[in-house]
C-alpha cells in the first residue's frame, strides 16, 4: 500500500507547463476546455498533474497550438500494466 501512495503523490505534481501556456493564452480552464472540446474538470485534473486520456491530451495541446509531448511528456504518462 505504501508504494501506491508514493505513486499517487508523484502523479500529483502540478503541470506547470500547461498552466503557464493556458495563462499566457489568456484562457481560464473552462475557456481552454471549450476550445478543446472537453470538460473543464478534465483541464483542471490535467493541471493538477493527474493522468488524462491521450485523446484529452491531444485536444488540449491542439487548442494551445503545441505538440502533446511539450506539455504531457513521457514522464507524465501512465505506466502500462
Amino acid at each position: 500500500m505504501h508504494q501506491v501512495a508514493q505513486l499517487n503523490r508523484r502523479r500529483r505534481v502540478p503541470n506547470r507547463e500547461l498552466i503557464a501556456l493556458r495563462i499566457n493564452a489568456g484562457l481560464s480552464p473552462n475557456d481552454l476546455a471549450l476550445r478543446a472540446g472537453i470538460s473543464g474538470n478534465t483541464v483542471r485534473a490535467a493541471e493538477r498533474g493527474l493522468y488524462v486520456s491521450p485523446r484529452s491530451q491531444y485536444a488540449i495541446a491542439r487548442a494551445l497550438d503545441v505538440l502533446p509531448l511539450a506539455i504531457f511528456p513521457f514522464e507524465r504518462q501512465r505506466v502500462a500494466a
